[in-house]
């Protein structure tokens, strides 16, 4: 069993179009730009939040809950700038309104049969893990200058519909 972390092993992929979230082709990921070089090491924030119901009732002091909504909160990734707007491929692949899939693979794609670890620059292949999260970028927003910090910017995305945490790749 190989437990890793995302740094120097996992690839996010910027994808236009993936017509099976739990079955992206590699043809449509290729399609795609590799943002994992211009990604900070902690800048992916991908929400989970859930809701709870209320089912408390007066037969005892315990405060009952249960499953309620799940979903709705905004994806956050933090991106490194470029000083040349040709180089600046975060920047310019992530304009404010854009539509498309967020599809990070967390152990890297070109997944090793094995030991299930690829690379961040690996090409995606058949059976490679990953998740497919429909977005829309909402805003894109430089960050403020900081003493000994490169410029960064933060991307917020509405989540459009239910992601799929579980995609193999096809």
């Amino acid at each position: 069993m190989a437990r890793r972390q995302f740094t120097g092993t996992g690839a996010l992929y910027f994808v236009p179009i993936i017509t099976n979230k739990g079955a992206p082709t590699v043809a449509q990921i290729l399609a795609g730009v590799n943002l994992t070089g211009w990604m900070v090491r902690n800048g992916l924030k991908r929400p989970q939040a859930g809701n709870v119901v209320d089912t408390a009732d007066a037969s005892t002091r315990f405060n009952k809950t249960d499953v309620g909504t799940y979903g709705g909160d905004k994806m956050e990734i933090t991106f490194h700038r470029d000083t040349k707007l040709s180089q600046d491929t975060a920047w310019t692949t992530l304009p404010r309104d854009t539509i498309g899939y967020i599809v990070p693979a967390d152990n890297g794609f070109a997944q090793n049969a094995g030991t299930g670890i690829g690379t961040p620059t690996g090409t995606p292949t058949i059976g490679d893990r990953c998740q497919v999260w429909p977005v829309t970028v909402n805003t894109r927003v430089p960050m403020d200058t900081a003493e000994n910090e490169s410029n960064k910017f933060t991307v917020e995305l509405v989540v459009t519909d239910e992601p799929n945490l579980d995609a193999v790749v096809a």
